[in-house]
This record gives C-alpha cells, structure tokens and sequence, in this order.
C-alpha cells in the first residue's frame, strides 16, 4: 500500500507496453529510413520517417494517459489537457463495469478520462473498477486534509511526442522540398 504522501500513478499495462512497444518499432523503422537517405537523399525516404515520426508523437500521447494521485488533488492527464481537481472539489468517480471512468465535481462537470476509457477487455480485466476503487479512497482521505479549490486545466506536456511532432514536421516539409 502507497505512503500518504507519494503520488500514486493509475494507468494501464497494456498502455506502457504498447507505448513502449510503439516508439520502438516505428523509431528502428525510422533509423533504418534515415541510412536509406545517407545513399541517395530522395522525398519518399523522408515522408517515410515523418510518417514514422508522426505515429510515435499520436501514440505517445494517446497512451501515456493516466491519473496521478497526489497529496491534495486528483490529476487527469488525458492527450491534450491536463485537469487538476482538488479532493475536496470531486463529488462522485463514476466507472466501472466495461465503462469509461469519469470524476464528477462539485459544480457538477464531469472530466472523462482517456486512460481509463472503456473497453471489451475491461471486462474481463477489470482495471477501470480497481482505477474507480483506489481513486474513491484518496479522496475520502484527502477531503478531510486539503482546502477548498478549483478545477485547473492545462496543456498536457509530453516531450517525446512534442519532439516527434516538430522532427515529423521538419521532415514533412524537407520531403516537399525534395519531391515526394
């Protein structure tokens, strides 16, 4: 069981693996395209690796969802937008039952989590039950030691897929240059 004070980090297995599993796959594809071009620099080579590029950087952010639980506040990191929502703001976690997991707040807005969205796996698995479970118990605990609060969004930052996404669109536009 996690000590109070650690941040406890929800997200699936099969997220890590097939993230992982991703990235490398499609970045060994995109070495291998990149010694291709040490021979004849050519367009197609080069949409091949911003093509490749590009499906890390989606990947990446698509699985790297996830809830953090930390001291004061439940932190939903989904693709684009991060919500932060204090303890003490969070009124029901709906999920469960092959169903997305949601956190309803106190002024009745429901975030929807990626990381926990439904599946037919997640019915046998079980993981968004167990999500839903573990975030309820923070919460009663938290509730009790954390302020009054807001809802903060922001823009999730996940540097591999950034950086993939600027080289897919360097690579992009040097392969309009060269000729596709």
């Amino acid at each position: 069981m996690p000590k109070q004070h650690e941040d406890e980090i929800l997200r699936r297995t099969s997220f890590k693996v097939l993230s992982c599993v991703f990235t490398v796959a499609f970045g060994l594809v995109a070495v291998g395209l990149l010694f291709s071009l040490t021979h004849h620099l050519e367009g197609g080579p080069t949409s091949g690796v911003a093509a490749c590029l590009f499906t890390i950087a989606l990947v990446r952010r698509l699985l790297s969802s996830r809830i953090v639980l930390d001291a004061s506040a439940v932190e939903v990191v989904n693709p684009l937008i991060t919500y932060r929502v204090p303890y003490s703001s969070v009124a029901e976690v709906r999920g469960g039952g092959g169903g997305t997991l949601n956190l309803v707040t106190q002024a009745g807005d429901e975030i929807y989590s990626t990381g926990f969205g439904g599946s037919l796996i997640d019915n046998f698995v079980g993981s968004t039950e167990r999500a839903a479970e573990r975030i309820e118990q923070r919460v009663r605990r938290g509730r009790r030691r954390t302020q009054q609060g807001s809802v903060t969004k922001k823009f999730t930052v996940s540097w591999i897929a950034d950086f993939c996404m600027v080289g897919a669109a360097i690579c992009a536009a040097t392969a309009g240059v060269l000729g596709v």
